[in-house]
């Protein structure tokens, strides 16, 4: 065994260079900052010291830290990233490798990925402020887990981990404040494998604690799960497609039900359920499990819990590893709750800033849907609604929708959900290459600066932060003009920075076959979870433009938590 010793970025660097097989590299300083890929190609082992953790932070999000060669390790260090939407900050696709003590903290995509990994242990990972999975395993046979998660998928609905194909694994998690399922256990279409292992979970501020989903053809047989459920927004458990699975569920609330949802075209077979409840709640089978009676051969018992029980212990990343990660230079932001009532679906509540943007926060506890959606939802049900409705759920419950054609560009975002009741209602896909009106299910590739609609189309164009990724935003507005009907609407949103600046500039010169960069290139994630170049920065003389082109524009502001204006949404209406 060589041990090695990394005192800054370029040490490092240069030593994992030449390592040889079976080297263990120190990490002495309390920070790398890492503008490539880090590659463990071989059985090299990266290590701190348990009280100085030190941070691999990767200021490039094209960049992570990969572990290739069988037998590599990552002990007592922590990782961060600045941006990362659409790749993970750790890579594994290597047997027999390790991590213990790692820390993933403030990654906008997801902290670890892992694909065909076999006999891969990790004791006392720590995952939070993810933006989408903590971690996500596919084809990852006899994994060893231990770990804590919090604060996970705040930018899109994931599970915080992800099991896919995998067999023989043994979890043992805390997990709260997800949107979504705390675990996930999934068959795939293409999966083999048998998805057998056991499972302890404690999870609290989730959609869903556990889902179990096999295929109909393909169940997900013998897992054994111990669940500490404390709060949910669905169910505590769905399991889709099981046979032979061994449930012990304690509950502490039954102020959801039911608690437990069976589903799927196999149904739930053969398996034993005990459920836990607290000793005031005196739910019945029947109120507490959904689809019990379409499924046969289970056994299903409900018990008073022994005791009260107490939430899981609290958790927190060591203070002076926090402190060293919140001195990076990154978007800093006070976290804040704020009394609201979601102007989607109507729930009412406490919303909470997660990210630095607070347009891109906010989000509400039921739909998901952050306060840029929100806002966007507002102006929607005002101008279509004339003031008689509240939430964009009782405009779709009325007899307005189906009056109305409706175009939301795109295929991701929460208001499709009641949109989706229009008369017509039009999503997209953008492809280069792709003929606009090639239809992909129900999804038509759509070129903004030439789409495929007739004129007079649609009465209501949506689109929401699209604009600025747009090569050349003046054709696509004039395409929204075509399309949409005497009187229509274009409600929009693009980041406008507060206070706007005085005028419209183009990021890149287009006037050519090839891309010109006018101005440092600055990219966004996308709703496909890839990187767009933003080609136009929005000024406060948009509406002179579109005016000009029959598209009088207004610009409706909305407040965050401390009062001070934080976006807009856009009303472009078509001229009679």
């Amino acid at each position: 065994m060589t041990d090695l010793r990394a005192a800054d970025t370029a040490a490092l660097v240069a030593l994992l260079a030449q390592a040889p097989p079976g080297a263990h590299i120190m990490l002495d300083a309390p920070r790398y900052d890492l503008a490539q890929d880090i590659l463990l190609d071989h059985a090299i082992t990266l290590w701190g010291e348990d009280g100085l953790l030190p941070i691999l932070h990767f200021i490039d999000p094209r960049h992570g830290l990969t572990m290739r060669g069988d037998g590599s390790q990552l002990q007592s260090l922590a990782l961060t990233g600045s941006g990362h939407r659409a790749t993970s900050l750790l890579t594994v696709a290597a047997d027999d490798c390790v991590l213990d003590g790692v820390r993933i903290v403030g990654v906008q995509g997801s902290g670890l990925r892992a694909d065909g990994c076999q006999r891969f242990t990790i004791t006392d990972l720590i995952v939070k402020d993810a933006g989408q999975q903590a971690a996500t395993f596919t084809r990852c046979d006899q994994l060893r887990l231990t770990v804590k998660a919090r604060n996970i998928a705040h930018r899109a609905a994931a599970p915080a981990i992800h099991l896919i194909d995998c067999d023989g694994f043994s979890i043992d998690a805390d997990i709260d404040d997800v949107n979504g399922s705390a675990i996930t256990v999934e068959r795939s279409e293409a999966g083999e494998s048998a998805c057998t292992g056991g499972i302890r979970l404690r999870a609290s501020k989730v959609r869903r604690a556990l889902s179990l989903l096999g295929r109909r053809d393909a169940p997900i047989e013998a897992i054994a799960v111990d669940v500490d459920a404390g709060t949910w927004t669905e169910c505590a458990m769905l399991l889709s497609n099981v046979r032979s699975v061994r449930v012990d569920l304690t509950l502490r609330s039954t102020d959801i039900l039911p608690s437990l949802i069976f589903n799927g075209g196999f149904g739930v077979r053969d398996s034993h359920i005990d459920i836990h409840q607290p000793a005031d709640a005196a739910a019945l089978p029947s109120s507490l499990v959904r689809g019990l009676d379409q499924n046969s051969g289970n056994i299903v018992n409900v018990q008073e819990l022994a005791t009260a029980g107490s939430e899981p212990a609290a958790w927190a990343v060591a203070p002076a590893l926090q402190a060293r990660l919140d001195a990076i230079g990154r978007p800093g932001f006070a976290v804040y709750e704020m009394a609201d009532r979601c102007n989607l679906c109507g729930w009412e509540g406490l919303f909470r800033r997660t990210h630095a943007s607070e347009r891109e926060t906010l989000a509400c506890h039921d739909c998901r849907a952050t306060l840029r959606y929100r806002e966007q939802a507002k102006t929607l049900v005002d101008r279509l609604g004339g003031g008689r409705f509240d939430t964009l759920a009782a405009l779709a419950a009325s007899d307005l929708l189906p009056k109305l054609d409706i175009f939301e560009a795109g295929f991701s975002g929460p208001l499709r959900r009641w949109l989706g009741r229009a008369r017509r209602y039009e999503q997209s896909f953008y492809e280069p290459g792709v003929p606009s009106g090639t239809r992909r299910g129900a999804l038509t590739c759509q070129d903004l600066m030439a789409t495929s609609f007739a004129d007079d189309s649609f009465d209501v164009v949506i689109t929401s932060d699209m604009f600025e990724h747009i090569r050349k935003p003046m054709l696509a507005f004039a395409e929204v003009h075509r399309i949409l009907r005497p009187g229509g609407l274009h409600i929009w949103t693009v980041p406008i920075g507060m206070p706007p600046p005085p005028v419209t500039r183009a990021r890149v010169d287009t006037s050519g076959p090839e891309d010109i960069m006018l101005l440092p290139p600055v990219y966004h994630g996308s709703g496909a979870d890839s990187l767009s170049l933003v080609y136009t920065d929005f000024g406060r003389d948009i509406n002179q433009i579109l005016s000009a082109m029959g598209l009088p524009t207004t610009a409706i502001p909305y407040r965050g938590g401390a009062g001070h204006v934080v976006g807009v949404t856009l009303i472009s209406t078509k001229a009679l």
